[in-house]
């Protein structure tokens, strides 16, 4: 995670890691929030999950379809979610992949240091 805030953010230039299978993701912070930039392979999925961070996420091509709770609902291009801290949930792409920017504050680094998030 870059550790110092940039005013610029090209998505390109950093770092591309593999997350989960049919994923890859850049990550930018800065002090209060924290940013990752996903491409997600069609029917790539997230396993549920849950984070001490609020979550913003905005589909920017393709489709996600989003579960939380008892709800699941699929998004579309221009469509966006915000999650309180502490929700599980998880995702899967559409049949049209899909490219999506979220937003975590305070700042987190969504790709695991476990063996996987490896370098693309």
């Amino acid at each position: 995670m870059n550790a110092s805030p940039s005013a610029i953010v090209r998505w390109p230039e950093l770092p591309q890691r593999r997350p989960l299978a049919g994923i890859t993701a850049a990550v930018t912070s800065g002090h209060r929030l924290s940013a990752a930039r996903f491409s997600l392979a069609a029917g790539a999925v997230v396993p549920e999950h849950s984070h001490d961070n609020e979550e913003f996420g905005q589909i920017l091509t393709g489709s996600l379809v989003l579960t939380w709770g008892s709800q699941t609902v699929t998004l579309r291009a221009g469509e966006a979610f915000l999650l309180p801290a502490g929700v599980v949930h998880g995702a899967r792409a559409g049949a049209d992949g899909c490219e999506l920017l979220e937003c975590y504050a305070p700042p987190r680094d969504p790709v695991p240091s476990n063996g996987t998030g490896e370098a693309a």
